[in-house]
């Protein structure tokens, strides 16, 4: 009995997967995807080296590195649940980046600080109730409010910055995708463009992950020059 098994050229892995050929030997030097097989003189690709580009993407998206990346792989948990070794409680998901903590590591999280600010986090809705833990809508932000208080700012100030960036940065976002569409309608004649913005998309997270993040930092720490100077 003959089993049919999908085979890719990099070529084709690369345009399926939207990874360069060059990241994908990139990716084999540092150990977070397996070595081609070989027929004849050619590298071949399979389903399972389509699905670990994904996967990788999907990481890059939620900030991991690359490092971080291979430590995960290297755990060897199931096929399809490398979102076990990182994050037991909630899987990952592009559309929902809610995450689902216990009491006990919500109080981890705040540390001394809990008694203070749990009625403030509540209120400012950077937490909320979910059985008997706390969902958690946005962690980086409530990270960020946690880092703005230790240094003395309150909870609801906060708050109020946190509507600021997420109002900004979606205009900007919208900004960077409508400027990347009007600019393939040049290649695509108009057709596909949605298709590839969707394919990409957690490239994309992945680069406003490494890239925005920094920019924001540098953008404040000029600004705080720039306000103390006046």
């Amino acid at each position: 009995m003959l089993l049919c098994v999908d085979r890719y050229s990099r070529t084709q892995l690369a345009e399926m997967s939207g990874v360069p050929a060059r990241t994908i030997r990139y990716y084999h030097s540092l150990g977070v995807l397996p070595k081609a097989g070989r027929a004849g003189k050619e590298a071949v690709y399979t389903g399972e080296h389509l699905d670990r580009l994904r996967d990788i993407a999907a990481m890059q998206a939620r900030g991991l590195r690359l490092d971080a990346i291979r430590e995960v792989f290297a755990a060897d948990a199931p096929s399809g649940e490398w979102h076990t070794v990182f994050n037991p409680i909630q899987p990952v998901s592009a559309d929902q980046p809610a995450v689902i903590v216990t009491d006990d590591e919500l109080s981890a999280l705040l540390g001394d600080r809990r008694p203070e600010i749990l009625e403030e986090l509540r209120t400012a809705q950077y937490i909320e109730p979910c059985g008997d833990g706390w969902r958690i809508p946005d962690e980086p932000m409530l990270k960020g409010a946690l880092i703005l208080y230790d240094v003395g700012t309150e909870i609801t100030l906060a708050g109020a910055l946190r509507k600021l960036i997420r109002a900004r940065l979606a205009e900007l976002a919208d900004e960077i995708v409508h400027t990347f569409g009007d600019a393939a309608t040049t290649l695509y004649g108009g057709e596909g463009i949605g298709d590839d913005l969707l394919r990409f998309r957690d490239r994309f997270r992945a680069a406003a992950w490494e890239v925005g993040g920094a920019t924001l930092a540098d953008e404040i720490e000029r600004a705080v020059r720039e306000y103390r100077d006046q």
